[in-house]
């Protein structure tokens, strides 16, 4: 079985190098790489890179990511076996005493819990008819966490060197808001829309990482509002307006608390409340001078292959979409390391 998946594992990260190769940047020597011709006029590689760079920065990010699980999974595999045999033990022996025997069962108590969360969702069965099963899958993630644990600890005290390395991307900043040190070795950019509510939801994630890194990191905000959206628009413009008068967070995070409300009206009321200038926020908002600056935004997004929001750069990596902090703790980590 483990030559059957370590096979399986290379045939992938040989499709995925030769997938890599087509969808690389483009090079010089490619610009001028003739794809068509329309009455002897020449389509060329160089003609299409601008519409194709949002994509090609997204599937440049897949291989990445899909790589490095292959590679994650192939490392783990040889500490867990280098560990077992140091401790003169099977590899499931290894794992029953690391793994299963540290992971506490489930109480009834939780599967209760998952019960009543999904009931609209079991066909009517009961919670006695169901309670094996969810017992099951509770234990089998609680297993997969602690060897996710497990394997981090050894990971700490084994000499590995990691050649394979992320995509990245220049985003332009453009004179953006900042939030953090300024000097900060970590920048997270984070394409965002104020009515998006699994952007809202980013936003307390956003919280502790700023709770957990304090001064290393800066988080830099960029409007995308969505088409699907009708009031984010007017909602980022309104953002630029309390950033006159020098209350830029404060009204951002009122947004955010208000993703479900952001008419124009409660727009100007929410700067009341804040006690910006009514009469100079009223004539910002409804001037629209700051549209051109938030389509200028959207175009810088999609340039770096943002689709959706949220989005994150990490020092140039891209995270899309409303992750946990593990994921966002992931990444900056790795950008710490390699400072």
């Amino acid at each position: 079985m483990k030559y059957s998946l370590l096979s399986a594992i290379k045939f992938v990260v040989c499709l995925l190098a030769f997938l890599f190769v087509s969808a690389r940047p483009l090079q010089a020597a490619d610009a001028q790489n003739v794809l068509a011709t329309v009455d002897g006029r020449n389509i060329t590689e160089a003609d299409i890179a601008d519409n194709l760079a949002a994509q090609m920065a997204q599937i440049n990010n897949q291989i990445y990511t899909a790589k490095k699980r292959a590679v994650d999974a192939l490392i783990a595999d040889q500490l867990l076996d280098q560990e077992a045999k140091k401790r003169n033990v099977s590899r499931e022996q290894l794992l029953q005493q690391e793994v299963t025997a540290k992971v506490a069962p489930v109480s009834d108590a939780e599967v209760e819990k998952v019960y009543n969360d999904n009931k609209e969702r079991t066909g009517g069965k009961s919670l006695a008819e169901l309670k094996p099963l969810i017992v099951q899958q509770l234990q089998n993630v609680r297993q997969q966490q602690r060897q996710q644990e497990f394997v981090r600890e050894l990971r700490k005290t084994a000499a590995i060197k990691m050649v394979l390395k992320p995509p990245m991307v220049n985003v332009a900043l453009d004179g953006a808001p900042v939030r953090g040190n300024a000097k900060a070795p970590i920048t997270i950019v984070e394409f965002s829309d104020f009515q998006c509510p699994f952007c809202a939801r980013a936003e307390g994630e956003m919280v502790k990482v700023r709770d957990a890194y304090k001064d290393q990191v800066k988080i830099v905000y960029k409007d995308f509002p969505l088409p699907i959206h009708p009031n984010a628009p007017k909602a980022a413009e309104a953002s630029r307006c309390a950033r006159e008068q020098e209350k830029y967070w404060e009204y951002h995070d009122v947004l955010f608390a208000n993703h479900d409300a952001l008419e124009v009206p409660n727009l100007k009321k929410f700067a009341v409340d804040l006690k910006l200038d009514k009469a100079k926020f009223d004539t910002c908002l409804d001037s629209g001078k700051y549209a051109d600056e938030i389509a200028k935004d959207m175009a810088e997004g999609s340039r770096v292959g943002v689709t959706g929001t949220p989005a994150f750069f990490i020092n140039g990596r891209l995270i899309s979409g409303a992750q946990p902090f593990s994921a966002f703790q992931e990444v900056i980590e790795d950008a710490l390391a390699a400072q």
